[in-house]
């Protein structure tokens, strides 16, 4: 079934504007109306919120997260990668024992 076409009234200079963007973007205009709304919803972006905020909420979220991230790598090498390589480096620096060589001794 092939899609149906529906319309809505914008004043003329939105109309005009958003003919540009569509024409500047090389889309139809459903296409170019498809991808801001698509753009808006999936970066959870209010058009009516100036977006410095949004922008800064997700600027401290990231942040927020790296520490997180830089936290959890600092444990694993304080517990884990600190310790096995002392453990290696025991192993692989380990000198030999210096024992008393073997001496054949003659019974007589």
């Amino acid at each position: 079934m092939p899609k149906r076409f529906s319309r809505i009234n914008f004043h003329t200079e939105t109309v005009e504007r958003f003919k540009k963007y569509a024409l500047a973007n090389d889309a139809n205009y459903t296409e170019t109306l498809e991808a801001i709304l698509d753009f808006f919803e999936r970066n959870s972006i209010s058009p009516f919120e100036p977006f410095d905020d949004s922008k800064q909420r997700l600027e401290t979220l990231i942040n927020k997260r790296m520490d997180g991230v830089e936290a959890i790598l600092r444990r694993i090498e304080t517990e884990q990668t600190k310790p096995t390589k002392a453990l290696l480096d025991q192993l692989f620096n380990q000198q030999e024992e210096k024992r008393p060589k073997l001496v054949e001794r003659k019974f007589r």
